[in-house]
């Protein structure tokens, strides 16, 4: 038998569920304050029927953790793979938690390896760094050390942002940090 609930329904029917449950939300497994509870419930489309799985009230639970079990639900569906036959919410996430507790990979010598998109990135040359490191260079004296010898050009400011050997033999030469 399936009880269809106006809006009044709601906040009786969560709070029973929350007082069955020790005050607890049943996904976090800890106490909450009723306030921050909401009554979850499968969603169905219009032209299905209700059933145990579309349209009915599972439980009251934590308004974060059933923001969260709603945005697995819908990315699932987007991705498709909640549509498929043999897919097993229950069994994929049982899966999960395994996999998460299994932590990293450890190859046999006991190295991880760092993800590409982790690695720290180079720092960018600062441009203001680079035009006072000019002036400086610019102002300095040339004397040369054998007749003929014509004063180095100041290298350019590298397209690429990334530190030169030429401008950090100069940065260091100048005790000017090339980063901001």
């Amino acid at each position: 038998m399936y009880i269809e609930m106006k809006q009044k329904d709601i906040k009786v029917l969560k709070e029973k569920l929350w007082l069955m449950n020790d005050k607890k939300c049943p996904v976090l497994g800890k106490p909450m304050p009723l306030d921050k509870m909401v009554l979850d419930h499968a969603h169905k489309r219009n032209a299905e029927a209700y059933s145990p799985t579309k349209g009915v009230v599972r439980e009251a639970l934590d308004k974060r953790a059933n923001a969260i079990l709603g945005k697995l639900e819908n990315a699932l569906k987007r991705t498709g793979l909640g549509y498929e036959k043999d897919f097993d919410l229950p069994a994929f996430l049982r899966n999960a938690a395994d996999y998460f507790e299994k932590g990293a990979y450890v190859d046999e010598k006991g190295s991880m390896y760092i993800h590409p998109s982790e690695v720290p990135k180079e720092p960018k040359v600062s441009k203001s760094n680079y035009n006072k490191l000019c002036k400086i260079y610019d102002k300095e004296p040339f004397i040369p050390k054998r007749k003929g010898q014509i004063k180095k050009t100041m290298p350019k400011y590298p397209s690429s942002k990334k530190l030169t050997k030429g401008l950090k033999e100069l940065f260091e030469k100048y005790e000017i940090s090339p980063y901001n």
